[in-house]
């Protein structure tokens, strides 16, 4: 009985994938007045080409030859338009759309003729809802989004629009979404995804706000500036999370330095475009510029900072040939060399044995045979060891401690 419920059960689905139709709507909830371009296939197709349900091996994919019908069950809500008929200069003009024409719920309909001879039937449902705010979101140098573009002038920039209703997104493509001064429809859309715009910044300082035929509201806006407009110049110290911590042999061969990425700040908007700057360093003694410079420009994303000794270093940054408007001070740290924990991969042998973790924030403990961490140190504190082959280390005793600044060096804890 099993054995036929199964033939029955592949026959049933063969012949269902034979002779069904699917129709693909936009995901998610289409705004009212954007389009969004329909497609429909065999279903016998799509799952061949990656559906959630796999294709049994005897399903014959077909191919559209007559659209009989493509109809909205309420054209108050949605409505079904030729591509040739779409007001985007991107459309296809062979496809078919659906446009939202009001906040609600329809059904689209698809009858069609197959090169099999069927006649073929599908059925979708479709939100709308009407878009109350668009926001900017434009990708800057530094790979994170924004909505306030802030650019040097004279530069360049794409972005994109969202279309929200309240707090949810909506889809779907509004022909000229927002204007503003400098500001033109980019490529061309691909699909449903977002139509790029384009930016073209003045050469001299302004403030530009989108508007838009279909809100009120527009999220975002486009700041021109020039260096004398820079107000502050952010420096995240890379290797700042693991405590500046540098090896006594690191020093010795010329290997301790770090990176030093920089960003350009206007007003409390960071840049969207990444800019030389220059350094200068207070503690020449701790820290330096590369080949040991108390001033030094950088590249566009930041410069490199050779350390010297243990202490506080202090930089200092500005624009290129304009006063100092940035500082930062953070501790430098040189430690010696203990156990290597990655070639012990994570195995120990000696209870009670410890090693700084990786980055110098805290100790390992060797506890039945494996590594456990202790508390991290405190924030102005570093993780330093005594020599691998001291007694401390190969008896089991603790040979690592957390010290600050402040403490008095030693080789063990």
């Amino acid at each position: 009985m099993a054995r036929r419920f199964e033939v029955m059960f592949l026959a049933s689905l063969v012949s269902a994938c034979g002779k069904d139709a699917e129709i693909n709507v936009p995901e998610g909830t289409l705004a009212v007045g954007a389009y969004s371009q329909l497609s429909w296939d065999d279903t016998c197709k799509l799952h061949a080409l990656g559906g959630k349900v796999p294709a049994p091996p005897t399903c014959i994919p077909h191919v559209t030859t007559e659209v009989i019908e493509l109809s909205s069950s309420d054209p108050t809500v949605a409505t079904v338009v030729a591509g040739s008929d779409v007001p985007l200069d991107d459309a296809d003009t062979a496809g078919s759309y659906v446009v939202g024409t009001g906040p609600g719920q329809a059904t689209l309909t698809l009858k069609a003729r197959f090169d099999d001879g069927s006649i073929r039937q599908a059925t979708a449902t479709i939100q709308v809802k009407a878009t109350d705010s668009i926001k900017i979101r434009a990708i800057c140098s530094d790979g994170y989004p924004v909505s306030d573009v802030v650019l040097p002038v004279g530069d360049q920039i794409s972005f994109t629009v969202e279309l929200y209703a309240g707090t949810d997104p909506l889809v779907g493509l509004l022909p000229n979404a927002v204007t503003g001064d400098g500001v033109a429809l980019k490529d061309k859309s691909f699909g449903d995804s977002p139509r790029p715009f384009v930016w073209q910044a003045p050469a001299t300082p302004a403030v530009v706000q989108l508007q838009s035929a279909y809100v009120s509201k527009v999220i975002g806006s486009l700041t021109a500036f020039t260096q004398a407009q820079v107000t502050d110049i952010g420096m995240q110290v890379y290797r700042e999370d693991y405590r500046n911590a540098f090896t006594e042999s690191e020093r010795e061969s010329g290997q301790g330095g770090l990176s030093l990425p920089t960003t350009v700040i206007v007003d409390g908007k960071a840049s969207c475009a990444a800019l030389p700057v220059e350094l200068y360093s207070a503690t020449p003694a701790i820290c330096t510029g590369p080949n040991g410079e108390t001033d030094w420009g950088t590249s566009s994303w930041g410069g490199e900072v050779s350390v010297h000794g243990e202490g506080t270093c202090v930089l200092s940054a500005s624009m290129q040939g304009r006063p100092i408007v940035a500082a930062k001070s953070f501790p430098v740290f040189f430690v010696t060399d203990g156990l290597d924990l990655s070639a012990a991969a994570g195995a120990c042998s000696i209870e009670g044995q410890t090693a700084c973790q990786s980055g110098y924030v805290g100790v390992e403990r060797c506890k039945s045979g494996a590594w456990i961490a202790d508390p991290h140190c405190a924030a102005d504190q570093v993780c330093d060891a005594a020599p691998a082959s001291s007694a401390a280390c190969t008896t089991g005793a603790a040979c690592t401690h957390c010290r600050g600044l402040v403490d008095v060096r030693t080789t063990g804890p």
